[in-house]
């Protein structure tokens, strides 16, 4: 591999200029309001029928009221509103009427409604706010023409200089922390170049941010991270947690890519992770085998050399409470043991042993015409090189895994021509996910502004290796749940889920 140092400095230096057009707040604001008028008691009131994706928030701005006002009318809505509910809204001018006791509402005293259809709208009162949740694709309140985001890599700047550019070491890029991480940006400027094409506009600010906990909490005194839109960190862990308190108290989205860690969400939620935890693997993996093979039995085999040694228990639970017939096994010749040739046979293999795996799969092999067999390898079995692809095939092996990168796949063909092209060397995988999660996050900002959170289960895209399903649990942030899970066909994976 050979790329030109160069490059290197240019990449630090990336200025997109920018356009983005929307309505304004007040027409939005206009489009939810109701012309339904009801006298009730003497007062008028708006009648508004909730919409989907409306907030109370939103309704309080729209027609020009405190959200106190809107309560005391409605007394149900203080535990929230919900998609077709009716809540009346006092016109502009007059006061709310008071409500001193709470009964239910279908006890209140009927009122003398007089319905009427008005032609002129009451003045609408706009308070600076920092955020109205309207419908996804509809919010243009915090659209800019530039966003500025920040991108966060342990580039090692400082070992750059000791580089000889011109005659460099021949294994340079192997064993220097400089280029560790350079494929990530080099992905991520590909798909940034996309997505200036279809009018998105970008200010990219570029940050060396290594192991150093101190250079650390210096870099966050930089007066610019504070106005960033959105943050992504390929960091150390301790660094990211600094950083990522930082993004909390400042309200930015904050991406992390490579990291497994549940608890980096925890109690934070403007953390986005893209890889998706162990919990989550076994939960989709008991989903996928009671979906189907639930009329089979479920082998659950434990290799004691396995780090991960609850796993096999979480699974058992997940598959149990699916109504699965689960049960673990240990050793060769308990798994052959509890074949059936009744009943269909799903063997899940915790193993990263290759010489274990390779054993037990060989010898699977020859019992292949007695029983009904499938396998799943986990983890990923499809980087064990030693594994003999014929096996693998004739016990319909399937494997779970985060990425993959199917190479006929036309999207992924090209950009393996514009990485060529541009950088002189084929892209690693890091690559890849460096030009999946720029493009995803970055349309999401194009797509619903820096409060794109609630909108991302109606983002769809066609990424490389990387599918998206980012969910919030209440007080955290936003994890990647989705585990793919392929099966060997005619010598190849095939996506199945």
């Amino acid at each position: 591999m050979k790329i030109d140092l160069k490059i290197f400095v240019f990449f630090l230096l990336i200025l997109i200029p920018v356009g983005l057009k929307g309505q304004t707040t007040v027409e939005q604001l206009k489009q939810i309001r109701s012309t339904v008028v009801e006298k009730v008691e003497g007062k008028d009131y708006y009648i508004h029928t909730v919409k989907r994706g409306q907030t109370l928030y939103m309704i309080s701005k729209a027609y020009g009221v405190e959200v106190n006002d809107l309560i005391r009318e409605n007394p149900a809505v203080k535990e929230g509103i919900k998609a077709d509910q009716k809540i009346r809204i006092p016109m502009a001018g007059q006061k709310s009427a008071e409500v001193k006791t709470k009964p239910p509402v279908a006890k209140e005293k009927p009122a003398t409604k007089e319905s009427v259809k008005i032609s002129q709208e009451a003045p609408v009162r706009l308070d600076t706010v920092e955020h109205i949740e309207l419908p996804c694709g509809q919010d243009s309140t915090t659209a800019k023409s530039v966003y500025r985001v920040a991108l966060m890599l342990p580039l090692f700047l400082s070992e750059v200089a000791q580089i000889n550019a011109e005659s460099p070491a021949p294994d340079i890029f192997e064993t220097s922390k400089s280029f560790q991480f350079l494929p990530f940006y080099e992905g991520f400027l590909l798909a940034l170049d996309s997505l200036k094409k279809s009018g998105l506009k970008i200010k990219l600010y570029v940050y060396d941010v290594d192991k150093d906990t101190a250079k650390t909490r210096l870099f966050l005194q930089k007066p610019e991270l504070k106005s960033m839109d959105l943050m992504i960190g390929v960091l150390y862990h301790r660094n990211f947690q600094m950083v990522a308190a930082f993004a909390e108290r400042n309200k930015i989205n904050i991406v992390n890519p490579i990291s497994e860690r549940t608890d980096l969400v925890a109690g934070n939620p403007f953390v986005f992770k893209v890889r998706p935890s162990k919990k989550a693997q076994l939960e989709q993996l008991a989903d996928f085998i009671s979906a189907e093979f639930y009329r089979g039995q479920v082998l659950i085999v434990r290799n004691g050399q396995y780090n991960d040694k609850d796993a096999p228990d979480r699974l058992k639970k997940e598959c149990q409470e699916r109504k699965l017939n689960a049960q673990i096994v240990e050793g060769q010749a308990a798994v052959i043991g509890r074949l059936s040739k009744e009943k269909d046979n799903y063997l899940v293999f915790f193993s990263d042993n290759p010489a274990y795996t390779l054993d037990l799969t060989r010898r699977l092999y020859e019992l292949r015409n007695e029983y009904n067999l499938t396998l799943v390898g986990l983890p990923d079995w499809s980087a064990m090189d030693e594994l003999e692809t014929e096996y693998l095939v004739a016990l319909k092996t399937h494997v779970v895994s985060a990425n993959a990168i199917d190479y006929d796949d036309p999207d992924v063909k090209k950009f393996v021509r514009h990485f060529q092209t541009r950088y002189k060397s084929d892209p690693s995988r890091l690559a890849f996910q460096g030009f999946d999660v720029s493009y995803y996050f970055l349309s999401a900002l194009k797509f619903y502004g820096p409060h794109f959170g609630h909108c991302l289960g109606e983002l769809k895209i066609n990424s490389l290796q990387t599918e998206f399903d980012l969910v919030q649990t209440k007080g955290n942030g936003f994890e990647n749940r989705h585990w793919m899970v392929f099966r060997y066909e005619n010598y190849k994976l095939v996506k199945t889920n």
